[in-house]
């Protein structure tokens, strides 16, 4: 790590005191993803998130620490994986335990599906209805991000976000943005490895 990145992270974690469960939590996301991911999950109204792709949670925390700093005590979030760590270069293992662990704090509002995330869609649909934020960081394949849009996508409330991770290296994910994301948004942003949009 460079000393510019750790200056910035140090940054992020004196600037942003309440992300820190998040970032505590090992990640491929950076310190600035997680704030705005945290940001995102502040918007009025919120009710149900959905993120494909949890790891070891720290997405699922900054989302849940969001909620709590807007005082959302609605919001259900979703989190769905296989557990497995199927696509992590570090290889396979069963990460939910340690996932359970690190959102403890946040068990009230974080409902854990595991399964594949075509595998759990109507599970998702029956308990949550319509999801108004929904981040895409499972399969990076162009095959498997389009299945993931597909299956997630008429869930959507009509203003929902939607954030996708890795967009920085992905072609996949960034295809997916391309063909069949884009035009159904009306305004979008972009960190290096980070995109979102709001429907409109």
């Amino acid at each position: 790590m460079g000393i510019r990145t750790a200056l910035s992270n140090l940054a992020c974690r004196v600037r942003h005191p309440y992300l820190s469960d998040s970032f505590a939590i090992r990640s491929h996301l950076t310190n600035s993803e997680r704030v705005e991911l945290s940001r995102l999950a502040q918007a009025a109204g919120l009710r149900s998130i959905v993120e494909i792709g949890a790891y070891l949670g720290a997405s699922a925390s900054a989302f849940a620490a969001g909620l709590a700093r807007a005082r959302n005590t609605a919001a259900t979030i979703y989190c769905v994986d296989t557990w497995n760590n199927d696509a992590m270069s570090e290889g396979q293992r069963d990460t939910m335990e340690l996932f359970l662990r690190n959102t403890a704090a946040y068990r009230a509002r974080i409902v854990p599906m595991r399964g594949w995330s075509t595998g759990v869609v109507d599970s998702i649909g029956a308990q949550a209805g319509r999801i108004d934020l929904l981040f895409i960081d499972g399969d990076h394949s162009y095959e498997g991000c389009l299945a993931d849009w597909k299956a997630y996508a008429p869930l959507l409330s009509p203003n929902a976000v939607v954030a996708f991770h890795d967009v920085g290296w992905a072609d996949g994910v960034r295809r997916v943005i391309d063909d069949e994301v884009r035009a159904r948004i009306r305004r979008e942003k972009r960190l290096p490895n980070l995109w979102w949009g709001e429907l409109g």
